[in-house]
């Protein structure tokens, strides 16, 4: 069946350091995160669009927010875990699916976290 695909993205700056991995990332550094989701869904509404895409980036944007400025290692989401551009990807991607409205046509296929030009990660559901 053929599927439609939107894809919005956000910024966080944030602090945070790897613990045990014996390089430069066990110390505190700073990244510059570009978050991408991608949707998919089937159809188009009645104004020929997928999703409203002005929503969808409030939505991630505001995930985003409970990551820019702060040092993610105190953030209770990772006090458990590294805060990796693979774990911060899976929260995104929690986080997303609890704020999407319930019972629509979108379905959340990825989310990616661009660490640096030359390395991105992604988490598929």
């Amino acid at each position: 069946m053929p599927q439609y695909e939107i894809r919005v993205s956000a910024t966080a700056e944030c602090a945070l350091h790897i613990q045990g991995v014996g390089h430069p990332d066990d110390e505190v550094h700073g990244r510059s995160l570009t978050l991408s989701a991608t949707f998919t869904g089937p159809g188009l509404d009645s104004h020929g669009f997928l999703a409203d895409e002005r929503k969808l980036r409030a939505i991630l944007g505001a995930v985003a927010a409970e990551l820019d400025h702060k040092h993610l290692n105190k953030l209770p989401q990772f006090a458990e875990t590294n805060p990796s551009a693979e774990n911060v990807a899976r929260w995104v991607a929690e986080e997303l699916l609890k704020r999407l409205p319930e019972g629509g046509r979108l379905q959340l296929k990825k989310v990616s976290v661009q660490l640096h030009r030359d390395a991105k990660v992604t988490y598929r559901l």
